[in-house]
């Protein structure tokens, strides 16, 4: 049953490159090669219906090699290939001072906390497991998995396995949305995008054209009505995906998850959203940084490459213990 939705985006796929080859380009470039153009469409250029071809095979096949790396790639699990890291998510050993860990409960259950001052959010950045259950600062530990969780991490029901950075678990392409696998999600947005700004601006000029009255309605009506249909599906999923890829841009540059936006960032219970809030001054580096977390350096961007790191977060400063504990005290409430 998992297969279904991810085979069924496979048909829709193949639908919308066959019908905007067959009953649009080819027929075009058919069309400038016999001199023939008529009536039936208004036909570029052979040089730029070339460059529409070669185009649009190039957003496609990015397309199709993002939901490949989305649908299969790992989203990423918690490690346990080294010593390190088993004593850390098996056995719970953190190596927190008694002193931060303290910090960190206080600043959990006070809900006044001052989260805006520069060394408080230094400091915060700085712990290793900073994402605590419940205001009394317990760590999160998973009993399906025996492990504990490192910060951002989720269990999934459907998967079974703990997802690091954990964004949502999508049935379209039977994959978690995690740490390793969301750029190659964003970019499957992206380029379904792209590739859909092709099929829509090359039927428009087909459907135009196709709907006067000097055309041969014997051939008009069965092709044409096929074209009608897929470009209103074009349509719909043209509007839909837009809306979601500026839901999870807007996501990505302010460094949260479907799952914290949900189920933290907007929750009636004020000590969940104060938690919140706590964890997410850890992750929250500015809309550059936030970005390239995801996307890599600029040259990357386009390219579905994994651009590196663990997902676990462990104290992204490296500044631990910089902070005094009276200077951490003295900032907490204005």
């Amino acid at each position: 049953m998992s297969y279904i939705y991810p085979l069924f985006v496979i048909i829709l796929i193949s639908t919308v490159y066959t019908t905007f080859l067959a009953f649009n380009l080819i027929p075009q470039i058919n069309a400038v090669n016999s001199d023939d153009t008529g009536n039936y469409f208004y036909t570029p250029s052979e040089d730029e219906l070339y460059g529409i071809l070669v185009s649009f095979h190039l957003m496609f096949g990015m397309l199709i090699t993002c939901f490949v790396l989305a649908s299969t790639s790992s989203p990423g699990y918690i490690p346990r290939e080294t010593s390190e890291d088993r004593k850390r998510w098996v056995d719970g050993d953190f190596e927190i001072s008694d002193r931060d860990d303290n910090q960190v409960k206080e600043i959990i259950q006070n809900t006044d906390a001052d989260l805006t001052d520069k060394n408080v959010i230094s400091w915060l950045k700085s712990i290793v497991i900073l994402e605590r259950k419940k205001q009394y600062g317990y760590y999160r530990h998973c009993s399906a998995c025996n492990l504990y969780k490192p910060d951002r991490t989720h269990h999934c029901r459907i998967c079974d396995r703990c997802i690091l950075r954990m964004d949502h678990h999508c049935p379209w392409i039977s994959n978690c949305v995690g740490h390793r696998n969301y750029k190659f999600f964003l970019l499957l947005l992206f380029y379904a995008i792209a590739s859909l700004c092709f099929v829509l601006g090359g039927m428009a000029r087909r459907l135009v054209y196709a709907f006067r009255p000097i055309m041969n309605t014997t051939t008009f009506l069965l092709e044409d009505l096929i074209v009608l249909i897929v470009y209103l599906i074009c349509m719909f999923l043209f509007i839909a995906l837009c809306m979601f890829f500026t839901f999870h841009m807007n996501l990505t540059l302010n460094n949260m998850t479907t799952i914290e936006l949900r189920e933290k960032k907007n929750n009636g219970d004020r000590f969940i959203r104060h938690r919140f809030n706590v964890a997410h001054a850890k992750f929250d580096n500015g809309y550059w940084e936030n970005f390239v977390e995801v996307f890599g350096p600029p040259w990357m961007w386009l390219l579905p490459i994994f651009p590196g790191g663990k997902g676990t977060y462990l104290g992204i400063s490296g500044e631990k213990g910089t902070t005094s504990e009276g200077d951490v005290k003295s900032r907490l409430v204005q």
